[in-house]
């Protein structure tokens, strides 16, 4: 039985559309290829990828995306989040930037176990889709992290996974985060560096189990290393693939639910190997690939342009399949009549020019890997069918973080505060009502080698982009900026479009402070989208969010804050932990991927164990003090407790500047949450409250910000509280 959910969706959509009263849900196909530059499709050939661009003068052949061009939507100015692989899968799935994992120093998941980017609390695109009735399945190269079973009880965890028991289920793995179905492999296969086994994972299990049959590959330093099934070969995954998608697509020619098909091959990634930097198939489906590639002045390509080839007839046979198959859901038509098709890829080209134009990035500066135009800007063309005008070229601004909540729109989803904290609602500039300069901001990450380091973030705002010394993504490590938003290089995109030089003009000085200023906002409150918290809630404090405990304070930890309109306080509290909640690593401990940050438990079993005073301080003075005890610890209010004010009524002004403080005592039992989420969900705050920064206070007195796992800067306390002190007004 379909949930209230789905049909209240399907009105919606009914509604927006203007369509029949039984209108169907549409269908999703999402196809994502991998190091795909907009130089490297003949869609954009002749296009003008911004102001002051030249058109492109010369790409590959695609024919398959020029016919689906014809009738789609093409962008020329859509972004992965990030410059490479995992990181940008990562924000796709849930809607979060990039550097919000706990991968943070290169972008992709390196050889070895690597623990799952997502974790299970966190709400994903496929779960979305699943409470609105839809078949979700993913097939090809899942690459945000996997666990295994050892057999024992615990996880695989050897360099070279020789520990996995393949009788067993997956531990975590794309079924755990919203998909029904899954064929595909967890990562990369390039022999010379990725050590997962070579073996297909259909839904959670392994496709072939016998250990003494499994080959014993690899390159170089881990050569021997690898398992893989005897019949693996790497050049048939991409059309193996394709037989899965189109198997997929077959069977829900019998389903009354929409589907979402999440198609990701790996081609055309490198794929080193004995023969080669790649794979290439004789053919697939049919159709010629090796030797086949043709750039549009008619010289021949190479392997890799062969493999970009691949794709492009694999995304045909998709659309094929879509137009000759009945529709259950429309009796007379077919699926591609109701269906959102998207092609996208996960990152710039893995070749080019690694600090200048890059043909196969259309001419933009950089390549993967680069926090330039080249590394993030990829090709994005959509089509539905009667809403979208086809052919229409459109220079909006787009992310794939966007995704998460265009899609809720589409489907009438409303968002919930913790869910897609980074993704804006782009729907209506998709089908072109809306033709207004998008400038809400959009945060990018990842830079590898010079001429930045590898936690560089990039903000653009209208044709505003700012490449910050951030240190936010990973503050601990040498030589970085501790967790500061430096300007280091801004570009006016309409004056500068192919980002020449590495520096802040002087003329833009007080702009690119303004975008380190706004960076540093979304970094630290731990959202950029605007989440419509309630104005007429009672609480300062939505949601305590989930980031580490401490207990080794001895002091006042609190935030100060400012407040945007007169407002009574009725009561003071504070935040109680659950008693089976633990620190996830020690207070003052560089954070880890092997320690994530975990969310609460449930609301009930929170008990005080010591005695704590909350103070209320304005412009330094204190106007209102409360004191909890185990025995008088007032009304719990989920995590939270609160005693009211007795002695006088407190109004808070927007003129004064106030300070909430809780009283601690290192190793007194009762637990505070640390001041900022390393890879959790920061607490969420009344829109009326503006947090300053966190502080802590010694001897009745401001003495310096609460100690972290480094002396950080003062610029990474700011937006930020701890989760103790809270206050109620009326």
């Amino acid at each position: 039985m379909k949930s209230f959910l789905t049909l209240l969706s399907a009105t919606i959509y009914s509604m927006v559309f203007a369509t029949a009263a039984d209108a169907p849900l549409p269908n999703i196909v999402l196809m994502m290829a991998d190091d795909m530059g907009l130089g490297d499709t003949s869609v954009y050939l002749g296009r003008s990828l911004g102001p002051n661009t030249k058109p492109v003068a010369r790409t590959l052949r695609t024919p398959h995306l020029d016919d689906f061009a014809k009738d789609s939507v093409i962008f020329t100015q859509a972004y992965a989040s990030a410059s490479m692989c995992s990181s940008t899968r990562y924000a796709l799935l849930t809607g979060r930037y990039s550097h919000r994992s706990y991968l943070k120093k290169q972008g992709w998941l390196p050889h070895g176990p690597n623990a799952p980017m997502i974790q299970q609390e966190l709400s994903t695109l496929p779960e979305m889709l699943q409470q609105h009735g839809y078949r979700t399945a993913a097939i090809g190269k899942y690459h945000v992290g996997m666990t295994f079973s050892d057999g024992y009880g615990g996880i695989a965890d050897e360099f070279d996974y020789s520990d996995i028991d393949f009788e067993e289920p997956v531990v975590d793995g794309p079924t755990h985060h919203g998909f029904d179905e899954f064929f595909g492999v967890p990562g990369n296969t390039e022999d010379s560096l990725d050590t997962e086994p070579r073996i297909f994972i259909r839904d959670d299990r392994w496709t072939f189990t016998d250990r003494s049959q499994m080959q014993h590959i690899g390159m170089n330093k881990i050569e021997g290393r690898i398992l893989a099934a005897p019949d693996w070969d790497l050049s048939q995954i991409g059309p193996r693939f394709l037989d899965e998608a189109l198997a997929f697509i077959d069977r829900q020619e019998q389903s009354e639910d929409p589907f979402f098909l999440y198609y990701v091959p790996c081609a055309n990634h490198i794929q080193r190997n004995e023969a080669g930097p790649y794979a290439v198939p004789d053919s697939i489906a049919g159709e010629p690939v090796r030797g086949a590639s043709r750039y549009t002045d008619g010289t021949t390509g190479t392997e890799r342009e062969d493999m970009v080839l691949e794709n492009d007839i694999a995304f045909g046979k998709l659309l094929t399949k879509l137009r000759s198959t009945d529709d259950p859901r429309n009796p007379g038509k077919k699926l591609i009549d109701n269906t959102l098709v998207i092609f996208t890829s996960d990152n710039g080209p893995n070749i080019g020019n690694n600090n200048g134009p890059t043909a196969e990035a259309g001419g933009l500066r950089g390549k993967k890997a680069k926090i330039w135009e080249g590394g993030i800007r990829v090709p994005f063309i959509v089509y539905l069918k009667d809403q979208m005008d086809g052919g229409r070229t459109t220079d909006t601004i787009f992310s794939q973080t966007d995704l998460y909540a265009t899609v809720a729109q589409l489907l009438g989803h409303q968002l919930q505060p913790h869910e897609a904290v980074d993704s804006h609602n782009t729907w209506d500039r998709w089908l072109g009502t809306n033709t207004t300069p998008d400038l809400r901001p959009r945060v990018f990450f990842c830079h590898l080698g010079p001429v930045f380091s590898n936690d560089t973030l990039a903000i653009r705002k209208g044709n505003e982009k700012l490449l910050a010394d951030a240190g936010l993504a990973m503050p601990w490590i040498t030589k970085s900026k501790l967790g500061a938003a430096l300007p280091n290089t801004y570009y006016h995109l309409e004056s500068n479009p192919y980002e020449e030089g590495e520096e802040v003009p002087a003329e833009y000085t007080e702009r690119a402070q303004a975008l380190a200023d706004e960076l540093l906002l979304i970094h630290n409150r731990g959202y950029c989208r605007d989440i419509e918290l309630d104005p007429e809630a009672k609480n300062m404090i939505l949601s305590e969010g989930w980031h580490n405990l401490r207990n080794d304070l001895t002091g006042e930890i609190g935030m100060e804050f400012t407040v945007a309109e007169e407002l009574p306080v009725s009561h003071l509290g504070m935040w109680n932990h659950h008693h089976k909640d633990k620190p996830n690593r020690a207070a003052r401990d560089t954070p880890t991927v092997d320690d994530s940050d975990t969310a609460p438990s449930s609301q009930k079993g929170r008990n005080l164990k010591a005695e704590h005073t909350v103070r209320l301080l304005a412009d330094g003075e204190e106007v209102a003090s409360i004191h909890f005890t185990p025995k008088a610890a007032g009304k719990q209010d989920g995590p939270f407790r609160y005693l009211p004010l007795t002695d006088a009524e407190i109004t808070l002004s927007p003129e004064k500047t106030y300070t909430l403080l809780l009283s601690t005592v290192a190793g007194d039992g009762d637990y505070f949450r640390d001041y900022a989420a390393h890879d959790g969900l920061s607490p969420l705050v009344h829109p009326h409250f503006h947090i300053v920064r966190s502080v802590l206070y010694r001897v009745g007195e401001r003495q310096q910000t609460i100690p972290s796992y480094s002396d950080l800067h003062a610029d990474h306390t700011r937006y930020r509280l701890p989760v103790g002190p809270t206050l109620r007004i009326k």
